[in-house]
């Protein structure tokens, strides 16, 4: 029966490309959406999920990496001297002014961490090492070109009024607000804050363990040791992230709407034209049933039908995610396309072309094998 599927499928051409049309526009819709919310969340965590840390330590009522309140830096003190820790570092945070070199200014996320253990800094290298950080130098990740021009090892540029010089470029180090990141020693990054009542805090404090499984324990323990803290593990420090972005900013609710958008255009396409195909065949239908074709064989070429036209129209719409990746990520638009992805979202788009075929098939099962004698 699938032959037979294959030839109502492209005995009418035009349709079949008007209905590829609507299933690619909805497959490449629905696929870019997803990849970008997914890469729009592995930006906003990923310095948590790459920093070595077991355990943040954070102000009370953090919501994500980018905006937190500082707090005193001695309070790493409290956490020396135990066992079960490999170290504990604080790292800081600010937002400072790059200045370019047409006299205009950019603004950067300002990292600052111990070089000497370098939790909290840049975790791949383009280019130099991230233990050379240290007076007035910095690491500039290498994706702030597309925003700041041209980035050269030995080059000054001024942060914060202050000459700083590139040592190294980083790799991979993004946040969701898009700004450039610019990584320091801690003692620079303190020195640099304009606010001298914010000196010696920190925003962070990484913690190392021995053994990360004990993890939930031990955050738990230093929930009563810090109780003017939150302490939470890596996973559950980024799952808050996400669920901050995703939920209290409205965005998910956008990305959910457009993605199901996508899903129902190429549904509607997929049933009208698997619908149209079944009713200028009734006749064939019936012969089919008048000669004892079983009800799973009737089924089979319309779902066959919607199948072929989802997959036809989902490859060429991966193809086309693949081939403008490169392209939107230049103008910093972070996509995440993995193999998982494109093996879930075909999943998706199959199950709807399948859902999309029920009124054919229903139809089908009601039509009367006699019609084609009283049709002679």
């Amino acid at each position: 029966m699938i032959w037979l599927a294959m030839r109502l499928v492209f005995h009418n051409r035009a349709r079949l490309i008007v209905t590829l049309f609507g299933v690619v526009f909805s497959a490449y819709l629905t696929l870019t959406e997803t990849a970008l919310y997914i890469g729009m969340m592995e930006n906003a965590t990923s310095i948590i999920r790459h920093a070595g840390a077991d355990i943040w330590v954070a102000a009370k009522g953090v919501q994500n990496f980018d905006f937190t309140k500082p707090f005193p830096d001695d309070r790493v003190k409290m956490l020396e001297g135990s066992r079960e820790l490999v170290w504990a570092k604080p790292i800081s945070l600010s937002w400072g002014f790059l200045k370019l070199r047409n006299g205009a200014q950019e603004l950067v996320e300002i990292i600052g961490y111990d070089p000497s253990a370098p939790v909290g800094g840049p975790w791949e290298m383009a280019s130099g090492s991230e233990s050379d950080v240290g007076d007035d130098k910095m690491i500039v990740d290498e994706s702030a070109a597309q925003r700041l021009g041209e980035l050269r090892l030995g080059a000054t540029w001024e942060v914060n009024d202050r000459p700083l010089q590139i040592i190294g470029l980083s790799r991979g180090a993004k946040t969701f607000t898009t700004a450039p990141i610019v990584f320091t020693s801690y003692a620079l990054a303190q020195e640099m804050t304009p606010d001298i009542s914010r000196r010696s805090v920190a925003a962070y404090i990484a913690i190392r363990l021995r053994n990360p499984k004990d993890a939930e324990r031990i955050a738990a323990s230093l929930r009563r040791l810090l109780k003017d803290n939150e302490v939470l593990t890596t996973w559950a420090f980024v799952e808050r992230t996400v669920l901050y972005w995703t939920i209290q900013t409205g965005m998910g609710a956008a990305f959910c709407l457009t993605a199901l958008l996508g899903l129902v255009v190429g549904a509607g396409m997929i049933g009208q034209t698997v619908f149209a195909n079944t009713m200028e065949h009734l006749g064939e239908f019936a012969t089919l049933k008048a000669m004892g074709a079983s009800r799973g064989d009737l089924n089979t070429i319309i779902l066959a039908q919607a199948g072929v036209d989802a997959a036809l129209g989902f490859a060429i719409a991966a193809l086309l995610a693949l081939l403008s990746r490169e392209r939107l990520e230049t103008m910093g638009v972070a996509l995440a396309i993995s193999p998982t992805l494109l093996a879930g979202q075909f999943c998706v788009t199959l199950v709807t072309a399948l859902a999309a075929a029920y009124l054919s098939i229903r139809r089908v099962q009601k039509l009367d094998p006699a019609t084609i004698f009283r049709s002679q």
